[in-house]
């Protein structure tokens, strides 16, 4: 029978899993690239099988570790729940989670509801970790992360059981304020934009998110679109200022970033054009940290120029 002698064995292993590499598991775990090849190299020794393809980049799992990747995250989940149930001996709540987040709202929003979940529960400890609203779906469904929250145009019928809307807010075009449409108060319309090449926040490779493809799609924004991609609205904005594209963007975004020198308007005068919802995964195990995180949530104030949104809105 394997001896797995440290936990923090599969931890390792289970961040080589998400990240695909040494470097970037050790950056996640703030330890070395050598201390996290000693830990693969040990649990490969107790569990007898070669876990992780070093031979591929970026790095594969193996057949054998395809199979114990879903028992490593099982045993540290049952271990997480096992020390929440004794903290609740004490009335105590205790645990750790770790909520995925698209990074307007992680600038925005989280730092307030951190700030009175820190204040009320300080034994939670939570990570953070910001990615593209398609990719927070799949971390969701694979356990990378437990809690997200994520914005789509649509969602399925048998994701509403694991959903709570947040608010809604409105999508933005964003000239420099010289810019011949930055003039005109008011919303714009999206055939105004034909003319100009926009872009928006997508994943280099791959391109703009899904929903916002989907907006573009419904409001005919077929105009030339930008040939860059990046998932910093920072910089997309300051590719605005030095006169490459429009962004098209959302309200939190914006204000989360230095726009001096810009300007913006609503797009078709929608105040909830993007959707913003708390997602779960019911299949996975749910802890007293994650439910105190959402309480929190539901007692936050919502960002600014955004609207209260219902299950119906979705």
């Amino acid at each position: 029978m394997a001896a797995i002698d440290r936990i923090d064995w599969l931890e390792t292993f289970i961040a080589v899993s998400d990240f695909q590499s040494f470097s970037r598991a050790a950056h996640s775990l703030h330890c070395s690239q050598s201390r996290v090849s000693v830990h693969i190299a040990e649990l490969e020794k107790a569990v007898r099988h070669k876990l992780v393809n070093r031979s591929c980049n970026p790095i594969e799992l193996t057949e054998a570790g395809i199979v114990f990747l879903d028992h490593a995250r099982r045993a540290i989940k049952n271990l997480n729940e096992a020390i929440d149930e004794m903290d609740q001996l004490n009335l105590e709540v205790r645990g750790h989670f770790t909520i995925g987040t698209v990074p307007s709202i992680s600038a925005m929003f989280l730092p307030q509801v951190l700030r009175a979940l820190k204040d009320k529960y300080p034994r939670i400890r939570v990570d953070i970790t910001e990615r593209t609203t398609d990719v927070l779906l799949d971390n969701l469904l694979d356990g990378v992360v437990d809690l997200a929250i994520r914005v789509d145009s649509a969602t399925t019928s048998t994701e509403s059981s694991s959903i709570e809307p947040l608010w809604g807010e409105p999508i933005l075009a964003v000239f420099p304020k010289d810019h011949p449409l930055a003039a005109t108060k008011g919303s714009i319309h999206p055939d105004e934009l034909n003319q100009f090449e926009v872009g928006t926040t997508g994943a280099p490779g791959i391109g703009i998110d899904r929903d916002m493809r989907s907006r573009f799609d419904m409001w005919g924004v077929s105009g030339p679109r930008s040939n860059y991609f990046t998932e910093q609205p920072q910089t997309l904005f300051n590719m605005a200022k030095a006169g490459i594209l429009i962004p098209i963007i959302n309200l939190l975004a914006y204000e989360s970033c230095d726009h001096r020198g810009l300007t913006y308007r609503v797009i078709n005068d929608e105040l909830a054009a993007r959707r913003v919802f708390l997602q779960w995964n019911p299949a996975r195990p749910f802890n007293a940290a994650m439910q105190a995180f959402i309480d929190i949530v539901y007692e936050t104030q919502l960002p600014d120029g955004t609207v209260p949104i219902t299950h119906s809105d979705l």
